[in-house]
């Protein structure tokens, strides 16, 4: 599997990341939710799972005219050439969730080769909507709950910001009261654990105080 990679100017990347109207048009009801379409196609057999078939998969559900009314946008706004407008569109739809999680994939995998004895499953998309859980870990039964964030999660701190973490926080909270597990947040940074050792340390933390992992 590969990441997508884009040849998008600078310039005029920098433009389209300050245009508020352009923003609003990338809403869920405008394009779809993405995380949700996602998850519906990891676990829908009649899709390989690979950044192909996640494009293929996106049309199949979402009317590819929204992308366009939106990219002559970008020309009509912005001056930009209808190329690099679809580039900035596809990216900003299709490439960063796909991104997104070919890197929460690989940090799960690096945890595989840690931790053999334990099983980590993709949650559901309910799971991730009502109790801030991307994946979870069991052995005979459901260890922990995992998020996984970019570290520049763990920085923002504009007031919209800090509600939108409180919001997950009450949700990490109901998570382990609901299930009765520990919940761990991991983060990333350039596609690589930040602090790996401290992820370590918590599970091992977790395995340590549970007697029927093994």
């Amino acid at each position: 599997m590969q990441y997508f990679k884009y040849d998008i100017p600078k310039a005029l990347y920098s433009k389209l990341k300050k245009d508020n109207k352009l923003s609003r048009m990338f809403w869920s009801s405008n394009v779809g939710k993405c995380s949700e379409l996602f998850d519906k196609f990891m676990f829908d057999r009649d899709y390989s799972f690979n950044e192909k078939e996640w494009v293929r998969y996106y049309f199949d559900n979402i009317d590819r005219e929204i992308l366009n009314k939106i990219s002559y946008y970008i020309v009509d706004t912005h001056n930009s050439s209808l190329v690099d407008a679809k580039k900035y569109v596809f990216h900003r739809i299709l490439g960063q969730t796909w991104n997104g999680m070919l890197k929460e994939i690989e940090l799960i995998d690096q945890l595989k080769v840690e931790f053999p004895q334990i099983k980590f499953n993709k949650t559901t998309h309910y799971i991730d909507e009502n109790y801030f859980t991307d994946w979870e870990a069991y052995s005979k039964t459901l260890l922990f709950g995992i998020q996984i964030k970019p570290i520049s999660y763990k920085h923002m701190a504009s007031p919209f910001q800090l509600k939108s973490k409180e919001h997950h926080n009450k949700q990490l909270e109901l998570y382990k009261q609901t299930f009765n597990v520990p919940h761990i947040i991991i983060y990333y940074e350039d596609n690589n654990f930040y602090d790996k050792q401290y992820v370590l340390n918590q599970i091992n933390t977790i395995l340590a105080m549970k007697l029927n992992v093994y």
